[in-house]
């Protein structure tokens, strides 16, 4: 009986893993100090993006799902701030690739 119950949770389970779809994330920082979180949650992306470093960051993320043209999102992160950026997809997600690169801030975009 016991393995009855543990073999019927798991198979109520399994199609949950289906409507899973991985958050690839590649960083390249360039002077300052950038960690970066991924989730999901239905057709939408999400990446946390924290400035550990002492001075201000100038980033861009670009998220590549399939065949869609790959948004670009450019967003300025101070010292110690989270930044959340997020990209809703119009077609079924299986995986998404996000490209992150950072640089310092210049003084002119200051």
């Amino acid at each position: 009986m016991r393995k009855l119950r543990v073999g019927l949770l798991i198979g109520l389970l399994c199609p949950l893993a289906v409507w899973a779809f991985p958050v690839d994330v590649e960083i390249d920082s360039k002077g300052v100090s950038i960690i970066a979180s991924s989730s999901y949650l239905s057709n939408i992306a999400t990446v946390t993006l924290a400035n550990e470093g002492a001075e201000q960051a100038q980033c861009r993320a670009t998220f590549v799902n399939g065949p869609e043209r790959p948004p670009e999102r450019r967003i300025r992160i101070d010292p110690g701030e989270h930044r959340v950026l997020t990209q809703a997809f119009t077609r079924h997600i299986n995986r998404v690739r996000v490209a992150i690169s950072c640089e310092p801030a210049s003084e002119s975009e200051q």
